[in-house]
């Protein structure tokens, strides 16, 4: 879920399933992870499993339910606040949900035959060229949701030449064609936050059978991606750490070589190897990183 450059933002996700076998079986199913994430802040807001053999739609209104209540914002807010969502959550009942509810709404719409109807009834003339092969162009009689929306059908080519179309709806009437896209086309921070957790953090690899243990194994990988998210900012501030993902950021600062000096249960100093490439950066982090907590 997004929203507009003055508005909250919110993306809303489905990530890749997980696995509760090590060797996926034939007609073996994972679990799907549903994300809600705050991609200007580069957090988390809260994630959902779900089972593999569900599809993605029914998801949707329970996900805004948590959300409402969760950030507990007001109607005005609500009215400030795009959710941005990809194919997966994008029926006809989902939108006109989320447009009863007050939120504004940027999503492809769910796929089938829809998408390429809508494209044989595009004159030549109105496609808009975005480059990198795609285009767009305003859907004639679109289906009517219970707010005014825009409905525009997107067409692209694909590496093997392959001509693929959806369609994208959008709440927000003052924006483009060109700039409906160029703002759903931000989501793809969220996907590539779930891809970092995956390898940073080892979001793929850690399975568990019981769907009590996955949830609290995702629970803990959502509180983990927040500090780092956190603490980088509170650490480095606008220098090139800051900028480090998950992966980077664990695999080349966090295991950096050092010890721990306690005096009566109290932390004293800490000693990093100064041959280490980020052993300045991170003293300097450490010593803002206390200090911004009152050097507990």
């Amino acid at each position: 879920m997004v929203g507009h450059r003055s508005h909250a933002v919110t993306d809303l996700a489905s990530g890749g399933s997980q696995h509760e076998r090590q060797v996926r079986e034939k007609n073996d199913y994972g679990r799907q992870l549903a994300r809600v994430a705050a991609p200007q802040y580069h957090e988390t807001v809260f994630s959902r499993l779900y089972p593999g053999t569900q599809d993605s739609g029914p998801t949707y209104r329970p996900i805004l339910d948590t959300l409402e209540t969760s950030l507990l914002l007001s109607p005005a807010q609500k009215q400030r606040t795009l959710l941005r969502s990809d194919a997966g959550f994008g029926s006809d009942a989902n939108v006109n949900h989320a447009l009863t509810a007050a939120w504004q709404v940027l999503g492809k719409g769910k796929g089938g035959r829809r998408p390429q109807a809508y494209a044989q009834q595009v004159a030549a003339e109105q496609w808009q060229d975005l480059g990198h092969r795609r285009w767009v162009a305003p859907a004639s009689a679109p289906v009517t949701y219970v707010r005014p929306t825009q409905h525009l059908v997107l067409r692209w080519q694909t590496s093997d030449g392959q001509t693929k179309y959806s369609t994208v709806v959008c709440s927000v009437l003052p924006w483009t064609l060109a700039e409906v896209i160029a703002h759903y086309d931000d989501r793809g921070a969220c996907e590539t936050e779930i891809q970092a957790d995956k390898g940073g953090l080892q979001l793929e690899r850690r399975r568990k059978k019981h769907l009590a243990a996955q949830e609290a194994l995702i629970l803990l990988t959502d509180v983990t991606h927040n500090l780092l998210a956190w603490v980088t900012q509170w650490m480095f501030g606008g220098e090139a750490l800051a900028a480090f993902g998950p992966t980077r950021f664990t695999e080349d600062v966090l295991c950096l070589p050092g010890r721990l000096v306690f005096e009566q249960q109290r932390l004293r100093e800490v000693q990093l190897n100064q041959l280490h490439p980020h052993a300045h950066a991170v003293a300097t982090g450490l010593t803002r990183l206390l200090a911004h907590f009152g050097n507990p």
